[in-house]
């Protein structure tokens, strides 16, 4: 049946004008073209058994889904794909007969789903019966069934009872949630009853209605309490502030929202408002318009949820695809019409490998667990990554190859780069962070007086390497450990016995060095002086610098360090510690301050900026008296961005104690190894050192399977690791228990798979 909307017009509410339509015009490249509409009412009023006068009594007997698209379609154009409907939730509602109007109507609908509404008191049978039909995929329970006399007091229990969760977890379901109580999802209550509930029934869906209820727009911030709950999504109907939206985009991303009409309520003219601690409906039955200040004319909360909608979205910096997520796709795959994500992450590597050497530009995924390891990541926040599958993993490797300390899109650090990028990231002149970001590191090591910026770890390196043959006037370089991956660098891994192959990733090698730059670079191992003499025996009128770590997983022997730097400087030689991943990780300012030797070049990266591209050289001022003389320069010199990173990292890494934090989450992984290898009866090394770079070995003939199988095993369980963890800031004492548990039980599946082999 064709409804004409002037069929609908008998109140202000139900109209459309000229103002709106202009609106709506505005909004015209921003809505897709195809849209489900994730939260709308459809009801007989004689359902309701409410005689009072509201929107839920205007325009006539019924409001069909005919009436619904009619409404829908005219905020948005014939785009409407189909909807997520049930009935108007009335304390004194026929729940039977709205949820058979509710049946009659989906049978007209061919992409419409349903909800039916449900108190606590309705019998599992009637459910079951409803449930029978193929479009009904969940529940709207509602807080006006609660027992308590004032139900919008009411805890999410008393009106969704764990009797319904467990239906939904039996069924995957969605239960629509409009939650309640005036602080919202601020209240500390509603906060863990979500967590709880979600957390033991995580095949329930579980949609937050309206952001969380989040019409007073500051309380949206608390989702992030919700972090790690894979069954939470959220609807933003009738929410018209985008400051209550962009906090779910924040913290979920743009796979977690859906658009809803939250019709008819989409049809009232006015607004909702934060005001004060709380919220305000502007509407036509709380205010006079006459008195607003100029030729105001409201419009319908549909097009100011819009409004809103778009306003978050450009706030967060989202994309077409993510606006398709949005209104479309996530919705389709919420009511199980779409299905999931198909294999995207591996048949991009697949497609990669044909364009990009190797995949992927350093640590390809064949390296921990072929055709299972995720290439590719959507989101990534804390200790949390999505696939482009929308593969929900805990990081329990090496977290961005040690770069993000703090954990991935640390806020501190992100609000700093937001800023930078918002004010411009890169111009002809110099970022000012460039020379504060120098004073701060300067405070930090006493002992240097300049500061150079690269953008990456290997760059500050080599950077070093050259101020250092610069102010020497000298070309030898002696090394341990590997430093980067420049031809200098690398060369030292030529006609060389392992010296520097050890510390280099399997199939990561060296063909098309220059077998000649060898000569330039010689190579030592740690804690051995002797070696170390015969060195300086061989090159020490030519040496230029030594460059090395001043400790990696442990420390040095006892002396060792003041040994290099001696004899390198009576050498006239220059000592570079690399403190590029041990850096803050192990001690604040570097493991040299910790070790309390100090070297004449020091250089820094990954968790100097969390992540963001940046290095810095520091040094003493004779020692960095070549980089005056010298070419130093990129095209990038000017970013804004990383010093800008930087500064933020610092301060939140003056302000947390993050060595002792990550410390203890590395102990206690290291503790899960030990206790569950020895239970299990593994043969398997947990290697003593630091726990901030804490890792294990299988041993045996079977070692390299049990690594893959580990890896595989742990994938399957949600979490990516290896036999390395780099702890962050970001693994709560909660992740790092789970991580536990879960070791014990993948211990125990390989101590079984290695009877039965052996048994073979």
């Amino acid at each position: 049946m064709k409804i004409r909307m002037e069929d609908m017009a008998m109140r202000e509410h139900f109209t459309f004008t000229e103002k709106d339509l202009q609106i709506r015009e505005q909004l015209e490249g921003f809505v897709p073209g195809r849209i489900f509409d994730a939260h709308a009412h459809i009801w007989r009023v004689r359902d309701l058994n409410y005689s009072g006068e509201s929107i839920w009594t205007e325009g006539g007997g019924e409001m069909s889904a005919d009436r619904w698209r009619a409404s829908v379609e005219q905020l948005l154009g014939r785009r409407v794909q189909g909807g997520l409907l049930f009935p108007a939730p009335f304390k004194s509602c026929d729940l039977d007969g709205a949820n058979r109007y509710l049946i009659e109507q989906l049978a007209g609908e061919t992409n419409s789903r349903g909800l039916i509404l449900i108190a606590p008191g309705y019998s599992d049978e009637q459910i079951s019966l409803f449930l029978q039909n193929e479009k009904i995929v969940g529940f709207k329970p509602y807080h006006c069934f609660s027992s308590r006399q004032v139900t919008a007091d009411s805890e999410i229990v008393e009106f969704v009872p764990e009797r319904f969760w467990q239906l939904a977890d039996r069924h995957e379901l969605v239960i629509m949630l409009h939650i309640v109580k005036d602080s919202a999802m601020a209240d500390p209550e509603n906060q863990k009853q979500l967590r709880d509930l979600c957390s033991r029934y995580p095949k329930a869906k579980c949609v937050l209605a309206h952001a969380g209820r989040s019409f007073h727009a500051p309380h949206a911030y608390n989702v992030k309490a919700l972090r790690g709950l894979e069954n939470v999504y959220f609807d933003m109907s009738a929410v018209c502030e985008a400051e209550a939206i962009a906090p779910v985009l924040y913290e979920f991303g743009p796979e977690k929202l859906m658009w809803g009409s939250d019709f008819p309520v989409s049809d009232i003219r006015g607004k909702a408002v934060t005001v004060g601690d709380g919220f305000f409906w502007m509407q036509k039955e709380t205010l006079d318009w006459g008195h607003a200040a100029g030729r105001t004319e409201p419009t319908l909360v549909g097009l100011e949820s819009l409004r809103a909608l778009k306003s978050a979205a450009d706030m967060i910096g989202l994309n077409k695809t993510d606006i398709e997520h949005i209104f479309y796709d996530n919705a389709m795959r919420l009511t199980k019409q779409a299905t999931a994500h198909d294999n995207r992450t591996q048949r991009l590597y697949s497609a990669a490998k044909a364009i990009i050497p190797g995949g992927t530009q350093f640590l390809r995924p064949e390296l921990q667990a072929r055709d299972k390891w995720p290439a590719y990541f959507s989101e990534a926040r804390g200790c949390e990554v999505w696939d482009l599958d929308r593969k929900h993993y805990y990081d329990m490797s090496t977290n961005g190859i040690g770069s993000c300390l703090l954990g991935y899109r640390d806020e501190d650090v992100t609000r700093a780069v937001k800023r930078r990028l918002h004010l411009g990231g890169i111009s002809t002149f110099y970022a000012p962070e460039e020379a504060e970001l120098s004073e701060r590191l300067l405070d930090i090591h006493p002992w240097a007086q300049q500061v150079g910026y690269t953008r990456t770890g290997g760059e500050a390196c080599s950077l070093a390497v050259r101020i250092a043959r610069a102010t020497t006037n000298r070309s030898i370089v002696a090394v341990c450990g590997r430093h980067g991956r420049s031809d200098g660098d690398l060369a030292a891994s030529l006609g060389v016995d392992d010296a520097l192959n050890v510390h280099l990733p399997h199939e990561s090698a060296s063909p098309g060095v220059p077998g000649e730059l060898s000569e330039k670079i010689v190579t030592f191992r740690a804690n051995d002086k002797q070696a170390f003499d015969q060195l300086i025996g061989r090159y020490g009128d030519r040496l230029a610098a030594v460059l090395m770590e001043p400790c990696r997983y442990e420390d040095p022997e006892p002396g060792f360090l003041e040994y290099v730097r001696d004899e390198t400087h009576r050498a006239g030689g220059l000592l570079i510690f690399d403190e590029i991943t041990i850096g803050w990780r192990l001690h604040a300012g570097g493991a040299h301050l910790r070790q309390g030797v100090y070297p004449d070049i020091a250089v820094f990266a990954k968790t100097l900026g969390n992540g963001y591209p940046i290095g810095a050289v520091i040094g003493t001022s004779e020692a960095m008296e070549g980089a005056h003389r010298s070419f130093l320069s990129s095209a990038s010199c000017t970013d804004s961005v990383g010093p800008a990173a930087a500064l933020a990292t610092l301060e939140r890494m003056r302000a947390v104690n993050v060595p002792g934090i990550i410390a203890d989450a590395g102990s206690a992984v290291k503790g899960a190894w030990k206790t569950y290898g020895l239970q299990s009866g593994l043969l398997i090394k947990a290697i003593d050192g630091y726990p901030c770079l804490a890792r294990f070995e299988f041993t045996g003939e079977y070692a390299d399977e049990l690594k893959n199988q580990y890896t595989v095993k742990m994938l399957n369980r949600g979490f990516l690791a290896g036999t390395d963890f780099y702890p962050t800031l970001a693994h709560t004492p909660e992740i790092v228990a789970s991580y536990g548990q879960a070791i014990g039980e993948v211990f125990t599946e390989l101590a079984g798979m290695l009877e039965r082999r052996r048994q073979e």
